[in-house]
């Protein structure tokens, strides 16, 4: 691992514990509790801020990488991630609009992308 590697990996699992941490008595306390819309509100950013430090970790990660091979793996992989989390959001959201698939919360988005990223190389030939 580079040491950019290993500073994101560092990053991403700080902010994976912070968000196994919040988000349990935040969705507790909405499901039990009666909630105001500014608490809910408060409640909603602060359980989306390790999810946005993830997507920062990328970015910082990509500005640190020194090993210019891979930098175009990560930009690559990115790149097939995106590429194919925003064809299911759209081919959803038409069966949405249809009537033929029900509404998804958009948090699970983020989800598609990380899934899409760990299955992104198996769409690189050989020796790429």
């Amino acid at each position: 691992m580079t040491p950019a590697q290993r500073a994101h990996t560092r990053r991403i699992i700080w902010l994976l514990v912070a968000y196994a941490i919040l988000l349990p008595p935040l969705v507790w306390l909405r499901a039990h509790r009666d909630v105001g819309t500014l608490a809910a509100v408060a409640m909603a950013i602060i359980a989306s801020l390790p999810v946005l430090g993830i997507f920062a970790s990328w970015g910082r990660y990509l500005s640190d990488e020194k090993d210019e091979y891979q930098h175009m793996v990560v930009m690559r992989r990115n790149a097939i991630a995106t590429n194919a989390t925003m064809g299911a959001c759209a081919v959803w959201g038409f069966l949405q609009a249809f009537g033929v698939m029900p509404l998804i919360e958009a948090y699970w988005i983020p989800v598609v992308w990380v899934v899409a990223q760990g299955c992104a190389p198996l769409f690189f030939r050989k020796g790429e």
